[in-house]
């Protein structure tokens, strides 16, 4: 009955929130940060990766996310909300807080990790084809057994458009970790956006970490040194 009901809130809410979806924008390098007034958009991924130590993982993931108004989006990763909108020059700056990642290890040792953390994001477009991206974010990684653990995050990217409705982006993360065997990793993250429709798009992705999961034979945060991704997004 739970599920009735849920999937009975979920269709209502789509149905009164389908006019606003047609006002998002189809190109990914002049959608805002947020999601438009009354939009639903739905992620599924998988992803398959191998770690430093030559082992493999591979997952399906998700998200769903809902603009509350044009300036304020809640999902999965938390809550979202436009600081600043300039259409004029095309910048805009954002915050989040929320969810960062949750690990569940089979080590006695290591137990369960909770990550929570708020960051600030930005983007500013340069023409219909070109959007430079940056953000600073702050996470405390909550641990069972392990010493708890911080990190700063700094992101720089760019996504241009190369064909019409193909956006490829490119992004580079440096994470200063406190209370991890390493100092710091750094991440590069490329990805390959086509998009159907304004409500619909697909893509893949591709990514690599120097980051070590395995600090003296203790595993932590379980990320592959390099991973590849497939996704597909829907919005109404």
């Amino acid at each position: 009955m739970k599920k009735l009901i849920l999937a009975s809130a979920l269709v209502a809410t789509a149905i009164s929130g389908l006019a606003q979806a047609k006002d998002y924008p189809q190109n990914p390098v002049v959608r805002p940060l947020t999601l438009t007034d009354g939009t639903i958009q739905i992620v599924g991924a998988y992803s398959y990766g191998k770690q430093h130590d030559d082992d493999t993982a591979a997952g399906f993931g998700g998200n769903i996310s809902y603009g509350l108004t044009d300036k304020l989006q809640i999902g999965f990763e938390g809550l979202t909300y436009s600081l600043l909108k300039q259409k004029s020059s095309g910048f805009e700056l954002a915050a989040n807080i929320g969810l960062r990642g949750h690990h569940d290890s089979d080590s006695d040792r290591v137990g369960e990790s909770l990550g929570m953390g708020a960051s600030l994001f930005g983007k500013q477009i340069i023409n219909d084809k070109l959007a430079f991206t940056f953000g600073a974010g702050f996470t405390h990684w909550d641990e069972d057994h392990l010493d708890n653990k911080q990190e700063f995050t700094y992101t720089l990217g760019a996504m241009t458009n190369i064909a019409k409705n193909v956006t490829l982006s490119a992004h580079y993360t440096f994470r200063d970790l406190k209370d991890f065997q390493q100092d710091s990793a750094n991440v590069i993250n490329l990805g390959l956006n086509y998009a159907l429709s304004s409500n619909l798009d697909i893509g893949a992705g591709i990514s690599y970490s120097d980051f070590e999961e395995m600090a003296d034979g203790v595993p932590f945060h379980e990320r592959a040194e390099k991973s590849a991704t497939i996704y597909a997004a829907y919005r109404f």
